[in-house]
């Protein structure tokens, strides 16, 4: 009896040692487990059975030490997890149409065959080729595609492969196969590059600009009595510089402010809209810019004249230009005629006599100077320029 007393007492300091400890607030930076009551009765039933089988009764009787409870998970049937990959996440790729800086760019190099205002026959086949450098950053695949893009369309498709995969700083000869129309007029077929995300981009662009396209210009059945050399034409055979970028690409890109040169097919000029050819002459953006074409050897004929207008381009109100026409001969430069011209509803007439220069072989030079310091404005023409002998 006394020994079940005794078990009874043992039981009872336990449970009261436990439940002291189990009620005793945690310190707030504590982090022990939550004790379980039940574990508890369970730990002191072990306890009096190990003593009922033999177990010293002073063991019993020591100060209880708070071992600190080890949780272990239950097993259960769920399924394990599959292990973390390293799949990648897709990511959107948007195609622009303006090609990336410096990555699609085309710069002209010449024409191989049909130079700009061949005359032909109505109906006349013909292949119009063109070499073009890669001057970006990027491949052209076999995937890209030359494309038809304004004015005539002389070849039989709007659309063909590029011959070959052309990398960074490569050419390419382009040959389409075109046929005259069968009525008279002066014919222009205009082309350009287009990549297999469907942009396009032309020659002698920049980081903010596409480009140009490149293009076929024949003339059928237009008589060229009288005309003997037409600065228009034959633009892109001069040497053109600017102040700020020295040589300059022909045909240049109509933006930037360096300077460039575009043929306008049909132009705007101040006082009215023209269906022939006029050229544009940008000067860099400096009060000491200029733009200035110098074109290859020509021999003078006895009645020779040079014959052009000058003037600016519509909807430049602040366009002040100075024109000047002169000659090279022998290593010397002479000026022929300068003009100074503003927006103000009128263009000036040039017509030189250029007898004084028979049988001497010159070459001549166009010359355009801003006036003002309205950069932006400096949008001149010569508009037809030409030697005429009638």
């Amino acid at each position: 009896m006394s020994k079940r007393i005794t078990h009874l007492r043992i039981l009872g300091l336990l449970l009261a040692s436990l439940l002291l400890a189990a009620c005793r607030a945690p310190a707030p930076e504590s982090h022990a487990p939550t004790l379980d009551l039940n574990a508890l009765y369970t730990q002191v039933a072990g306890t009096l059975v190990a003593q009922g089988q033999g177990q010293p009764e002073a063991a019993a009787t020591e100060a209880p030490t708070q071992t600190p409870f080890v949780v272990t998970a239950t097993p259960t049937n769920t399924p394990d997890q599959p292990a973390a990959t390293n799949t990648p996440v897709p990511t959107s790729i948007v195609a622009t149409s303006v090609p990336a800086t410096g990555c699609y760019q085309a710069y002209f190099v010449a024409d191989i065959t049909i130079p700009d205002n061949t005359q032909m026959s109505k109906g006349q086949s013909f292949t119009k080729t063109w070499r073009i450098r890669n001057s970006g950053t990027c491949t052209w695949s076999a995937d890209f595609d030359i494309v038809y893009t304004s004015g005539t369309n002389l070849a039989s498709t709007s659309s063909l492969d590029i011959p070959k995969e052309v990398k960074p700083g490569e050419t390419v000869d382009i040959s389409i196969p075109m046929t005259a129309p069968n009525s008279d007029g002066t014919f222009r077929s205009s082309w350009m590059i287009k990549t297999s995300n469907g942009s396009t981009f032309g020659v002698n662009g920049n980081a903010n600009s596409a480009g140009v396209p490149f293009f076929a210009l024949i003339r059928v059945g237009v008589p060229t009595s009288g005309i003997r050399y037409d600065f228009a034409a034959n633009y892109c055979s001069a040497s053109w510089s600017s102040g700020a970028a020295g040589s300059l690409p022909c045909p240049g890109a109509n933006s930037g402010t360096q300077g460039f040169v575009i043929v306008l097919q049909n132009p705007e000029l101040e006082t009215r809209n023209e269906d022939e050819p006029a050229i544009w002459p940008r000067p860099n953006h400096a009060n000491n810019g200029f733009i200035r074409g110098v074109y290859p050897e020509f021999t003078v004929q006895n009645g020779d004249r040079f014959i052009s207008q000058v003037g600016c381009l519509k909807n430049n109100p602040n366009c002040h230009l100075q024109f000047t026409f002169s000659y090279i001969l022998n290593g010397n430069e002479t000026v022929l005629g300068t003009w100074n011209e503003k927006l103000e509803g009128l263009a000036k007439d040039v017509n030189i006599d250029l007898s004084s220069l028979a049988g001497k072989t010159v070459r001549f030079v166009l010359k355009v100077e801003p006036n003002n310091s309205d950069f932006a404005q400096a949008n001149g023409f010569w508009f037809v320029p030409r030697i005429s002998n009638k």
